[in-house]
């Protein structure tokens, strides 16, 4: 039933009684605004539009093609939810009809949700929810009908960012902090080494002979408050009875005396009698001053300088995965790269690490997270772990049903990040206070949407008040240490406050299939979160094909729009996920390099020794290719997309006025332009002067 229907000029507008919903069209210059709003005090929720059309160009990451009569996307998307602020990049959808295409823009995505179906094609409903708590009681569309073109309809969605005054582009954020331009042409590397101290640098012989000295007594001491305590008990009961120390026994006794080599309780003078010149000068005027760093390192040299026989010298620990690799990637050609750690802890087992890294003039960065808080004595990783104990019981996320919101893997709970700010400050502090020259920072989830109202009384807080807060915390990690912040997702809400995501260009999705995430018999399985030697945990270095199901969802490139690059090519940089490193998928690795230039995507890797030797030459003939193309593509803006082929297997896009790039996904050459494209290769023009490449893989990587 409608009431109270009126019209003037340019407006009309009536009310939904039954609904306690209220609603106005006004006809704009170029676009219809709708607004919707709750008249009810209490909760309240609308439902609108239902949308029905031949195609779709949504925002899923990058952006997806998404036709809907193809049984694919039917199967995918029927029956699914997709939450606006959390599952699209940017809050707006595209439809296509006929001729044309109508686009409609969220301005209050909060809350909304698109509900799918099959009727037997795709559509879809719109659904919004108006809670107590929050005072904003209107939701806003605007609506543009434009010529049948995705790359017309991301142009309006720049120019409605930039109206909004939310758009900073890589330059002008490079005038705050010039350090930014060191992301052009750099890919995303993670370089992994959790151990203080790995095989090659104990002399194993003389370890045996060493097991009854008052220095491993030491060590053993510990073996009842630690996890892998009675397993490193047991590897030190066999290594008794044999001659020689098995390969498994070593990756034991690495990671027990890293993890104890960390402990507060681990220097003991009336043990470590003999010092070393690094040693006395920690141990000077400061002992009771010394940052986890410096803790570390005297540890490190009390064990080396005691046990010399033993122990090689503590500043060569851990080289060759770390300080020699970044040498080797230099030689090779890498001469940019963002390099992320596990933790800081990494850092502080290897302060060397970041010094090279540094003046090598790659980027380097530690992950943080302050997503999810852990019950005090029981976090099962660091970020979780807090100094202010009370956050637990005092700053966590209720439900509306009085439940509290589960923390990642249901472990813990969410901290809410109006309160979080005293947590940031004081962890940012303590790292910083280390002295390591950190020129970077990824912060994880604050940029995917998953935002709460949380209704605890005494900080009840509002999803809009959640973002903002995250937002916050950013740039104050950003501005206050002069880091480039990168965060897990990257929908567009932080693309004026982070400077590159990981993420928007092939998400998280391991999760909805049991054979990818538990079944480790399953060729599909993505893999653990473990490698015994401390390096590259299966989950990233496993090389694994994907379902077809899943293939044509999230890979294939045929289904692909760069809606995001059309909008923020030159405000954020964009990779994939870390789970989907460019050499994570079997028989995808071709196809997603020539991706990461056509969309200027940076590729990422995960790497230590191992993996280096496996895949360096590739990555660095990639790198020759990529890098010089990413350099002059950072900062401009794409200006143009289009399908040469309907079907999506051949694509173009523009970058300013003088960057053309075409990629050939088919497996038959094409002609454009007089240049013939190989299959699975692409072509670069700059100024008229062409040059295709296909990348030249070893078998087994692709």
């Amino acid at each position: 039933m409608v009431k109270k229907y009126t019209e003037s000029e340019n407006t009309v507008s009536w009310n939904y009684p039954d609904e306690n919903i209220q609603v106005e069209l006004t006809s704009k210059e170029n676009y219809m605004e709708v607004q919707i709003s709750s008249k009810e005090d209490g909760d309240n929720a609308f439902t609108w539009p239902h949308v029905a059309a031949d195609q779709y160009y949504l925002p899923l990451g990058e952006g997806k093609r998404v036709p809907a009569d193809d049984d694919e996307w039917i199967s995918y998307l029927a029956q699914r939810e997709v939450t606006a602020m959390e599952q699209l990049s940017m809050p707006l959808w595209i439809s296509e009809k006929g001729n044309y295409c109508v686009m409609f823009i969220m301005e209050n995505p909060y809350r909304t949700r698109m509900e799918f179906s099959a009727q037997p094609k795709l559509e879809f409903s719109v659904a919004h929810e108006y809670p107590e708590i929050d005072e904003n009681k209107t939701n806003s569309y605007r609506i543009y009908v434009t010529e049948n073109d995705p790359a017309d309809c991301a142009k309006i969605y720049r120019n409605y960012v930039k109206e909004k005054g939310a758009f900073v582009t890589l330059s002008q954020k490079a005038q705050d902090n010039p350090d930014i331009e060191k992301l052009y042409g750099a890919p995303f590397i993670y370089l992994w080494g959790d151990n203080v101290i790995s095989e090659e640098n104990i002399n194993w012989e003389a370890f045996r002979q060493a097991l009854d000295s008052p220095v491993m007594a030491h060590l053993k001491s510990f073996s009842e408050n630690m996890e892998n305590g009675s397993e490193y008990e047991n590897v030190l009961t066999d290594v008794r009875g044999q001659d020689y120390v098995a390969e498994y026994q070593k990756n034991v006794i690495c990671s027990y005396i890293s993890q104890a080599l960390m402990r507060d309780d681990f220097w003991n003078p009336e043990i470590f009698t003999e010092t070393s010149p690094q040693m006395d000068e920690l141990l000077s005027d400061r002992n009771n001053e010394l940052t986890a760093s410096e803790k570390l390192k005297l540890h490190k040299w009390a064990l080396a300088v005691n046990l010399p026989e033993v122990f090689c010298a503590a500043s060569d620990w851990m080289n060759a995965s770390t300080v020699d690799l970044l040498r080797d990637m230099q030689s090779a050609g890498i001469d940019r790269a963002w390099i992320g750690l596990n933790s800081w802890e990494q850092a502080y087992a290897k302060p060397e690490l970041v010094e090279q890294a540094a003046a090598a003039g790659y980027l380097i960065a530690s992950y943080d997270s302050y997503h999810s808080i852990h019950e005090p004595g029981a976090e099962q990783w660091i970020t979780a772990q807090f100094d202010d104990t009370s956050l637990y019981e005092n700053a966590t996320v209720t439900k509306k049903d009085g439940t509290k919101e589960s923390g990642f893997k249901n472990v813990g709970r969410k901290l809410n990040p109006v309160c979080s700010m005293s947590a940031v400050k004081s962890r940012m502090e303590e790292i910083m206070s280390n002295d390591l020259p950190f020129n970077s920072w990824f912060i994880d989830c604050d940029a995917t949407g998953e935002i709460y109202d949380d209704y605890t009384p005494g900080h009840i807080t509002t999803q809009e008040q959640d973002l903002a807060a995250r937002l916050e915390r950013m740039a104050y990690i950003r501005d206050n240490y002069g880091l480039i912040i990168g965060s897990e997702g990257g929908n567009d809400f932080a693309a004026g406050t982070i400077a590159y995501a990981h993420g928007i260009e092939l998400p998280s999705f391991s999760w909805m299939d049991e054979d990818m995430k538990a079944n480790t018999d399953s060729e599909y399985y993505i893999g653990k979160y473990y490698n015994p030697t401390g390096g590259v945990a299966e989950h990233f270095a496993k090389r694994i094909p994907v379902k077809d199901k899943y293939y044509s969802i999230f890979v294939d490139p045929q289904y692909d729009v760069p809606l995001f690059k059309l909008v923020y090519n030159d405000s954020v940089l964009t990779a994939a996920h870390w789970d989907w490193s460019t050499f994570k998928i079997k028989g995808a690795t071709g196809d997603r390099m020539i991706r990461e230039i056509l969309y200027n995507v940076s590729p990422l890797y995960h790497l230590d020794r191992t993996e280096w030797e496996e895949f360096g030459e590739d990555i660095a003939a990639h790198h020759q290719i990529w890098s010089f193309f990413s350099r002059e593509a950072a900062e401009k803006e794409m200006t143009d997309f289009e399908y040469l082929e309907k079907d999506g297997t051949v694509q173009r896009t523009e970058y300013g006025n003088s960057l053309t790039v075409v990629a050939n996904f088919s497996d038959t050459v094409y002609s454009y332009r007089g240049t013939d494209i190989a299959a699975h290769s692409v072509l670069i023009e700059k100024d008229g002067t062409g040059m295709v490449y296909t990348p030249s893989l070893d078998s087994d990587h692709e």
